[in-house]
């Protein structure tokens, strides 16, 4: 019982202390167990005392405090196991969360690996960017070097202090530098180059310069002009840095452009002012004028020459241009230094004579002038008579403004071809008045061609010598003007060819003469009409298609109408006359030469031109006399167209012995005062229907 009850205090010991410290100390029995224990003790000294009645309730107590310690012990198994269980649990719990773990720091390194690689990568990418970046750069830097170097500017850098930082070739050849290692760092001045005024002022601080030029004197030691500008250059701090500077030679630009501006304002063919130029000299003589407010001003003539179309039409373009250059010559020695001659096109030209006190200084160049053109030139071996016409004005006395005294000027010369010919005029204000008088007449006229209302034809007869009634008749143009009454073809007609108004009035002319034709058709008179059309419509094919327009609105027979043309048509272009002639006739229009003998009577021109009629001008009747020249030149005019086939009219009859002469030399027709002025067309109707019956058809 002793040894028992030491095993069962060993073992509560053992509960309570357990093999470490705490481990058993949450049982629940223990409590109980000591309790039951605590009476053993004293019952077991009581024993070993001797006392044997205590020995079962020693033996009661200690199976009871064995019992509860067999139920502890069984308890602390299954908190053992329990606690093995949770053992096991966390061991497990924990592997997973190291695999976790492991796994979390697996990825993790795979993630900085490939970070690190990444980075690598990129870093290397950076490397070698940042190399071909280097490569790039010296790369441009030498291309750029090689731009810079080949362009034709000069381009060339300083410091603030004025010292070389570089230039490229173009200014190491202008200014004859050697190498870049001799020149860097040194001033400009050391080199003999000097600096233009933009850069210095540049480098003294002022700010960047606009593009001008100024001179330069490169190697060889000749003035070249440059176009240069400078700016400066910022340290990137806003401090001041280098300065720039790039210069352009434009020497040879400058030659071209004066070339250019030459070419512009003077003739090409004789190196004369041309009329652009001329304006401007016009207008600053007129301004120096304006600025002395003296006496003396200067002269403006305008010349033309006479028959210069003559020459180039005979001796070719380039025989005009001989006569062009020989009579600029010739001009130009009559002049002096500060007088201007200038080509305003064709065979105009005009001079500017400076300083003049009067109109006798104008009058005395102006007479130079026409006798130095009277005189003949000689081109490719031929004499060619030309002359000139020449108008003046006087500045400021007669204009204020360059529009003005040209205008006066050309009005004088108008004037003076006017007159004949190789002659000098001043401006006068009558001319001006005939001038504005001149361009009143033209609107006229073309308003009275548009409503036809003034306009009308009369009709002079053409008899047979000894007939009694007409066999023909001329229309002729009459305008009866509502302010000026009657006004005469002979200022009328050249005014309409010089206004184009030409076609216009041979188209009414032709038009009105085939209506009354056919309108004498209807009163049972048949009788021919002869109509004056103008040479410019035969130098191509107006003429033909102005007659076949007339005939075919009409409806009258061709045969029945007659074209007068003089003998200008022959000059104009004689292969398109001899066309337009042939067509005509063709057609059937009789075709009548007006006028012979006071023109160009070329006998070439009869010989190779189909004229039907051939009319005796009124200059070589109105002095006809048996005796005279003008008899004879009639009776060979008669004899040679007889000749050729063609009938011949006498015009301007007005005296009966003028008559019985032309009777006798054998003219075919005449007309004139004598016989029958030009008169209304029911008046001339009246001629045959007062005649006796059979006397009114007319072939």
């Amino acid at each position: 019982m002793s040894l028992q009850f030491e095993i069962l205090l060993s073992r509560i010991d053992l509960l309570s202390s357990g093999d470490r410290p705490g481990e058993h100390a949450e049982l629940d029995q223990l409590p109980e167990i000591a309790a039951a224990m605590a009476p053993a003790g004293p019952l077991l000294a009581r024993l070993l005392a001797g006392e044997a009645g205590v020995q079962a309730e020693i033996v009661a107590a200690l199976g009871r405090a064995e019992q509860l310690l067999l139920r502890a012990n069984q308890q602390s198994q299954l908190e053992r196991k329990a606690a093995a269980g949770d053992v096991v649990g966390g061991l497990h719990s924990l592997h997973w969360t190291l695999l976790t773990c492991m796994l979390g720091l697996l990825v993790s390194a795979g993630l900085l690996t490939a970070l690190l690689a990444l980075e690598s990568r990129r870093a290397r990418r950076h490397l070698l960017g940042a190399h071909a970046a280097a490569l790039r750069q010296r790369e441009a830097e030498r291309t750029l070097r090689v731009l810079i170097d080949s362009l034709p500017a000069m381009v060339s850098a300083y410091d603030r202090q004025g010292r070389y930082l570089f230039f490229n070739e173009a200014y190491a050849r202008f200014h004859g530098l050697g190498a870049e290692a001799t020149v860097i760092g040194r001033e400009p001045a050391a080199l003999r180059v000097t600096m233009d005024a933009g850069l210095q002022r540049v480098l003294h601080g002022h700010a960047a310069e606009p593009f001008a030029e100024y001179l330069a004197t490169d190697q060889e030691g000749q003035q070249r002009i440059l176009l240069a500008t400078a700016a400066p250059v910022d340290d990137g701090q806003g401090g001041p840095g280098r300065v720039v500077h790039v210069a352009l030679d434009i020497t040879s630009r400058k030659a071209a452009e004066d070339r250019v501006r030459h070419l512009a304002e003077h003739d090409v063919l004789t190196g004369l002012p041309n009329r652009l130029l001329f304006g401007t000299r016009l207008r600053q003589a007129l301004a120096a004028v304006r600025q002395r407010q003296g006496e003396r001003g200067f002269a403006l003539h305008c010349i033309n020459l006479d028959r210069f179309k003559d020459v180039n039409d005979s001796l070719g373009h380039h025989g005009g241009d001989r006569l062009l250059l020989a009579a600029a010559e010739r001009m130009r020695a009559c002049l002096r230094l500060g007088d201007t001659l200038a080509r305003l096109g064709g065979d105009e030209f005009a001079v500017i004579q400076a300083d003049i006190g009067g109109p006798a200084d104008a009058a005395r160049l102006s007479g130079r002038l026409v006798a130095m053109l009277a005189r003949p030139f000689v081109i490719d071996g031929c004499t060619v008579h030309c002359g000139g016409s020449i108008g003046s004005v006087l500045a400021p006395a007669q204009g204020f403004t360059a529009e003005a005294l040209q205008q006066r000027a050309e009005i004088a010369l108008h004037h003076a071809k006017q007159e004949g010919k190789g002659r000098a005029l001043a401006f006068s204000p009558e001319m001006e008045a005939a001038l504005a008088e001149r361009r009143a007449l033209e609107a006229d006229l073309r308003q009275a061609l548009e409503e036809e209302t003034a306009l009308r034809l009369v009709f002079q007869p053409k008899f047979r010598p000894g007939a009694s009634l007409p066999f023909g008749c001329e229309a002729l143009l009459r305008w009866d003007d509502p302010r000026r009454g009657a006004v005469s073809p002979a200022n009328f007609v050249p005014l309409a060819e010089e206004a184009g108004m030409a076609a216009s009035l041979s188209r009414f002319v032709l038009h009105r003469a085939c209506e009354q034709i056919r309108a004498w058709q209807a009163q049972g008179l048949v009788l021919p009409v002869a109509v004056n059309l103008s040479a410019l419509h035969f130098a191509s094919d107006q003429a033909v298609a102005l007659v076949e327009e007339a005939l075919a609105a009409s409806g009258v027979p061709a045969a029945l109408l007659e074209v007068e043309v003089t003998e200008g048509v022959l000059i104009r272009n004689a292969a398109a006359a001899r066309d337009a002639l042939a067509a005509l006739r063709a057609r059937g229009v009789r075709v009548a030469l007006d006028d012979f003998g006071t023109g160009y009577s070329s006998l070439a021109y009869l010989q190779q031109l189909p004229f039907d009629v051939v009319k005796v001008d009124r200059a070589f009747i109105q002095d006809l006399s048996p005796d005279g020249s003008s008899a004879r030149i009639v009776d060979a005019i008669v004899r040679l167209a007889h000749g050729l086939g063609a009938e011949v009219v006498a015009e301007g009859v007005e005296r009966p012995e003028q008559l019985a002469l032309l009777t006798e030399l054998g003219c075919d027709a005449v007309q004139g005062f004598l016989l029958g002025r030009p008169m209304p067309p029911e008046q001339l109707a009246t001629l045959f229907f007062a005649a006796p019956e059979g006397g009114r058809h007319v072939a």
